[in-house]
């Protein structure tokens, strides 16, 4: 049969402006975040460059129908191109995620608008450009090193899709360094004694939730993974947990942790062996519209999976209020990661066990690692 199309239009008869045309007789309608640009003249013309591109993919036999195959970038400027990211990298990402990433693009947009960089080429965009634009986007919004570091983070990953799609070769934004940010407060881990109080707390009459702190404190997984572990997911013969890609951060391949003895034993205590394999390891028996109808407690092994400020507001309450102790439940990542470095563990083997790609990534929750350092290099200087 042979193939048909209109020619691509821009409709504007609405608030929401599309390109439309027809494949086949079936109608596509494609817009990306182009009506998110609130200067008209601008929006025309970002309009139009989607428009020919389209046409043009048309006119080399792009069908619709099966997959969008993007030309090179030499047709996108910055915004174009970061819109169409956007629109690729959404379906396989959070919405919460989605929306961060939204968030800094809508940012970084206004920046570029500042500095009239609105018709460069993607394909032109260099190091430079970039961090020039973090810089105005920051003065702008007035973002603190934190927000600035989160914002570049987020740039980056966005950019990144550009390579899957043929449009840039490689990310102009790589190897662009995170300000210094002092370390808040809030993100200290607490002290040893501080610990010991805690630790005993929780143990005599928080018992299912020590052992959801205690994965904190041994494998340094998300809060909202850790909600998310099915007993299916737990090996007690050969002592893994193996989390799928779905319910692990920005990874597309099976993440494999190791169970500690210590942690082994406690998992044991929760004698899940003959219960259903799709119960939660830390959920509950409530039931939307009809409260508890199993055992009125949570954090416990069964089918009704915890929300994930459930477990912040019951650290809150007893650490937090009950304590009295200022530090935050993911601060335990950080205190793990420092006791396994002062217990000799390699940084390599926390970084492989914490899941970062990068090793700075690690570093970041190995917060004595100086003085640990400088210990070693003290105990262990060869005399002259």
């Amino acid at each position: 049969m042979a193939v048909t199309f209109s020619i691509p239009k821009i409709n504007k008869t609405q608030d929401k402006w599309y390109v439309h045309f027809r494949y086949n007789k079936k109608q596509f309608r494609f817009r990306f975040n182009l009506n998110e640009i609130e200067n008209l003249e601008e929006k025309s013309m970002q309009f139009d460059v989607l428009r020919e591109l389209l046409y043009e993919k048309l006119t080399k036999g792009w069908n619709p129908n099966i997959k969008e195959i993007p030309e090179t970038g030499t047709n996108y400027t910055i915004a174009t191109a970061l819109d169409f990211a956007i629109e690729k990298k959404r379906p396989n990402i959070a919405k919460k995620t989605a929306s961060g990433y939204e968030g800094t693009i809508k940012f970084v947009k206004k920046a570029v608008k500042a500095l009239r960089l609105n018709d460069l080429p993607i394909t032109e965009v260099k190091r430079v450009h970039i961090k020039t634009i973090m810089e105005k986007a920051q003065e702008q919004r007035k973002w603190t090193n934190n927000a600035y570091n989160k914002h570049l983070n987020q740039l980056k990953a966005v950019l990144s899709e550009l390579i899957q799609y043929d449009i840039i070769e490689s990310n102009p934004a790589h190897n662009i360094k995170n300000l210094r940010v002092e370390e808040s407060i809030a993100h200290i881990p607490a002290t040893d004694d501080q610990m010991k109080l805690i630790k005993k707390e929780l143990l005599h009459n928080h018992y299912n939730f020590y052992i959801y702190i205690l994965i904190i404190y041994n494998l340094g997984i998300r809060p909202t993974e850790i909600l998310s572990i099915k007993l299916s997911m737990i090996d007690m013969y050969n002592d893994l947990i193996v989390l799928p890609p779905n319910i692990t951060k920005g990874r597309k391949r099976y993440r494999t942790l190791p169970i500690t003895s210590q942690l082994k034993q406690f998992l044991e205590s929760l004698n899940f062996d003959s219960l259903p394999k799709d119960y939660y390891l830390f959920g509950s028996f409530r039931q939307q519209g009809k409260g508890n109808v199993g055992a009125s407690v949570d954090f416990i092994p069964a089918p009704t999976q915890l929300k994930r400020d459930t477990a912040t507001k019951r650290w809150e309450k007893i650490v937090k209020i009950g304590l009295g102790i200022n530090v935050t439940m993911y601060s335990m990542k950080k205190y793990g990661a420092n006791k396994k470095a002062e217990a000799g563990i390699s940084i390599d083997a926390i970084q492989g066990t914490f899941g970062h790609s990068k090793k700075e990534t690690t570093l970041i929750y190995l917060t004595k690692q100086n003085e640990i350092n400088r210990k070693e290099i003290m105990d262990k200087s060869p005399e002259l």
